[in-house]
């Protein structure tokens, strides 16, 4: 009988274990982020202006690719028109580089968490982090995101913004792009959860902590914009078009300073973003890989 009392005990001991672990194996094993890649140093980087920037985006072919060799390393750094079609011909063109370049390490664009043993659609929704993210896995390529840290994101922005306007920023860049799939009605409830969550980091704790308060910071600093809730997207506001710029700048020193870093070390790297950042970032890269 103690015997049986034990067995079970033990049954019991493992179950609650299993079921108090499963949280952490979900989201470390299972629904997995990739890590942002920690470079040994980031240095300021000449990126190419805008006004040249969209004279070769509005005449390019996509997917536009920089390939660059320097001694035993090598880049294979495709920009791509973003998409949701698993459909789309730039996929299948992504994947043939891949076979073609046999990659040690990939980056893909992102943070968001995926379920690791997904496979290839041939239709429906598939966008092209989502594929490099497949493949890297499939493959058992070390995955990086592209992205610095949240935590260095803000930390640069608020070296040019005040805290309320980089709370405002970093809150709307998502919401516009959330509020779409939301009923009207629950609206200002994501923007709140959105608020608390983007604000949770040092430098912008406390400066916005309610949708009153957003409201507020909105119609002082907003008076001729539309109201936050209607608004599709942060570039058509230009103080926020300018932190958008900023953001920019911050993740294209961190990018050019993962990139090169792995590849003198001799890495072959597939890195696949959205074309503007390749092509804003190809002449640092060509001088910083000229070798």
């Amino acid at each position: 009988m103690k015997r049986v009392w034990r067995r079970a005990t033990l049954g019991v001991l493992l179950i609650t274990a299993t079921l108090a672990l499963l949280p952490w194996i979900i989201l470390n094993w299972i629904m997995v982020r990739p890590p942002s890649y920690a470079p040994a140093r980031v240095d300021a980087v000449q990126l190419r202006s805008w006004p040249e920037h969209d004279a070769i985006y509005q005449a390019t072919q996509f997917p536009y690719v920089l390939s660059l060799e320097t001694g035993e390393g090598a880049l294979e750094y495709v920009g791509a028109l973003h998409t949701s079609d698993a459909a789309h011909a730039q996929l299948n063109e992504i994947e043939s580089r891949w076979a073609e370049f046999a990659p040690t390490v990939a980056f893909c664009e992102g943070r968001a968490r995926m379920f690791r043993f997904a496979s290839r659609p041939k239709s429906g929704a598939l966008s092209e982090s989502e594929l490099v993210r497949i493949l890297a896995y499939r493959n058992s390529i070390p995955l990086h995101t592209l992205e610095p840290t949240y935590e260095t994101e803000v930390s640069g922005l608020l070296e040019h913004f005040d805290p309320e306007l980089v709370a405002t920023y970093m809150t709307l860049r998502v919401f516009t792009s959330e509020a779409s799939g939301v009923d009207a009605s629950a609206r200002d409830t994501l923007a709140l959860n959105l608020l608390h969550k983007r604000t949770n980091v040092n430098g912008l704790r406390g400066s916005l902590s309610s949708i009153g308060e957003l409201d507020a910071y909105w119609q002082q600093e907003f008076p001729e914009a539309k109201n936050w809730r209607k608004l599709t997207s942060t570039e058509g506001i230009p103080r926020l078009r300018q932190v958008g710029d900023q953001s920019r700048e911050v993740r294209g020193r961190h990018m050019v300073a993962s990139l090169t870093e792995l590849v003198n070390n001799g890495e072959r790297v597939f890195a696949v973003v959205g074309a503007s950042h390749v092509i804003r970032q190809e002449p640092e890269l060509r001088r910083q890989l000229k070798r």
